[in-house]
């Protein structure tokens, strides 16, 4: 019971580590510059990947490298490159800078998955021109994850080492563009209004105030905007759906789960994130939930050992935890 209680010990001292830290990264320096993390591949055809880290979440912004293809009379078509990235925007919240101001940044290309681009050949009066385009509808993704993940374009992808919340700040113009966020061991888009709560701020929905007050003229604050429906109709459009919103995406996420931020098309821009952790490693949780395992051996960060050598170990087996040395 002693070394029972010896490794609850241990795995509270885990958890309390990195319980409740809150921790962030934006795409914007303090002085509202672009961090220099922005530059292109040198490679056009390559696409450009911006790669970050906290303590607890490992990160990537990509652009590019496909932004379309060129009309022609062979196939497969050309595609048109571009791995490039806009230049910082900002939105202000209020007139004095007492609301803090959202900064964004976007990239160029669909987020699809190039592999199911196809080609069609062009008609005109049902008659074929000889002439050939692309045909993006079965590369474009599917909430189901039937169409995969995306392999080109404009998305976030966020894993984090922990368990949390991730709190991902992003802008979309015309929000009628469906906004997803995907578990990538599934490529299932998690369920707005339940599974992702919407908060922030939606274009020409003001807020009542005196004309005296710095808020005056600026955008409310929501804590909750809705989907504009519900699932298999605007599931994913967010608020009224034909006005550009800057919002932060709000959502549990598992240890070492990558999630995935982006929308249909590139008329979306990624501000950066926040992640506070609940604790707790995917180590440490498969010791405490796995019954009628065989016996395991544990370091005592709470990493398995296949091969245990001479030393002190966490010894498992079902239920029975004890502390041995080999």
């Amino acid at each position: 019971m002693k070394k029972i209680f010896t490794l609850a010990a241990m795995v509270s001292m885990a958890w309390g580590v990195n319980a409740q830290t809150p921790e962030s990264w934006y795409v914007n320096n303090e002085d509202g510059t672009l961090k220099a993390d922005y530059v292109a591949n040198t490679d056009a055809s390559k696409m450009s990947e911006v790669k970050f880290a906290t303590a607890n979440v490992d990160g990537v912004h990509t652009s590019g490298p496909v932004a379309g293809y060129t009309d022609d009379y062979t196939t497969p078509l050309q595609p048109k490159v571009d791995n490039t990235w806009g230049d910082i925007k900002k939105q202000d919240m209020s007139k004095d800078g007492s609301v803090a101001p959202f900064y964004y940044v976007q990239g160029k290309g669909n987020p699809v998955n190039i592999e199911k681009v196809t080609w069609e050949e062009v008609m005109t009066d049902g008659e074929p021109t000889g002439m050939y385009r692309a045909k993006w509808d079965d590369s474009y993704y599917a909430p189901d994850g039937s169409n995969g993940l995306p392999s080109n374009g404009t998305y976030v992808a966020l894993t984090p080492k922990t368990d949390g919340t991730l709190k991902v700040a992003m802008w979309t113009n015309k929000g009628n563009r469906d906004v997803y966020v995907v578990k990538g061991s599934d490529a299932k888009a998690l369920a707005f209004g339940t599974d992702v709560k919407v908060s922030g701020y939606v274009q020409a929905t003001n807020n009542d105030v005196p004309e005296d007050s710095p808020l005056f003229g600026y955008m409310l604050y929501q804590e909750d905007i809705p989907t504009k429906g519900t699932e298999g109709s605007d599931a994913f459009v967010i608020g009224a759906g034909n006005r550009p919103v800057w919002v932060w995406l709000t959502f549990s996420a598992k240890a070492n789960e990558t999630y995935y931020v982006f929308n249909k098309n590139t008329q979306i821009g990624f501000g950066g994130f926040e992640f506070t952790s609940t604790g707790g490693s995917a180590a440490i949780d498969d010791i405490l939930s796995e019954d009628n395992a065989p016996v395991e051996y544990f370091n005592l960060q709470g990493i398995r050992v296949a091969n245990p050598e001479n030393g002190l170990y966490i010894r498992r087996q079902g239920k029975n935890v004890s502390k041995v040395i080999l």
